[in-house]
């Protein structure tokens, strides 16, 4: 199962995530790191290499990421990505026959030479530096499509998530789909799920 981090603030995208069971993909230049898509190329800068470059960058701006955790424990994330522990982790399934995904390298930029192909792009967005590590990334990649199909499994409440914003959620997902698992999370002095 992978996870996605997600504030209800805007409760729409929470809710499109339940009822379509979908997970948008964002463009790389969209993503919060700001050396997102960026790489080290070796070559000579001579015409066949300009080219090139271009052709990685056109490939790089087809591809859409949606960026998952295989950790829905993970504190930082939380207060980041889930509004301070008051939104919501989706515990999800990915056909992985049917989408490229790729764990995140947290070895920095993509070092290349001289080839390129839809592969390349993929390579480059598969590499970070080491201080996102913590995130424990998964990324899926479509080609000039705007969402990823997923079965939701479970929905995890932050231990800040007022009671009535738990109690509406609950009950909606309940009716969207009783198979879908809600927990909440409590915090003490281990982290651990209550149901």
């Amino acid at each position: 199962m992978f996870y996605k981090y997600r504030g209800i603030s805007n409760f729409r995208f929470f809710t499109d995530i339940i009822l379509k069971k979908r997970l948008y993909a964002a463009p790389y230049f969209d993503l919060n790191d700001p050396m997102e898509g960026r790489y080290i190329y070796s070559g000579s800068i001579g015409q066949k290499d300009e080219k090139i470059i271009r052709l990685i960058k056109g490939e790089k701006e087809n591809l859409k990421i949606c960026s998952l955790s295989r950790n829905p424990n993970i504190e930082l994330m939380w207060s980041h990505y889930s509004d301070g522990h008051r939104g919501v982790v989706i515990g999800v399934e990915v056909d992985e026959t049917r989408y490229t995904m790729r764990d995140i390298e947290y070895d920095g930029l993509y070092n290349f030479n001289s080839h390129s192909s839809r592969e390349t792009a993929i390579d480059i967005l598969s590499h970070k530096n080491e201080v996102w590590d913590y995130e424990e990334e998964v990324r899926v990649f479509i080609h000039r499509k705007k969402y990823i199909a997923v079965k939701v499994r479970e929905v995890i409440c932050g231990s800040r998530m007022s009671p009535q914003d738990y109690g509406f959620i609950r009950d909606l997902v309940e009716k969207i789909d009783p198979r879908i698992e809600i927990k909440k999370q409590e915090i003490s002095s281990e982290f651990y799920f209550k149901k």
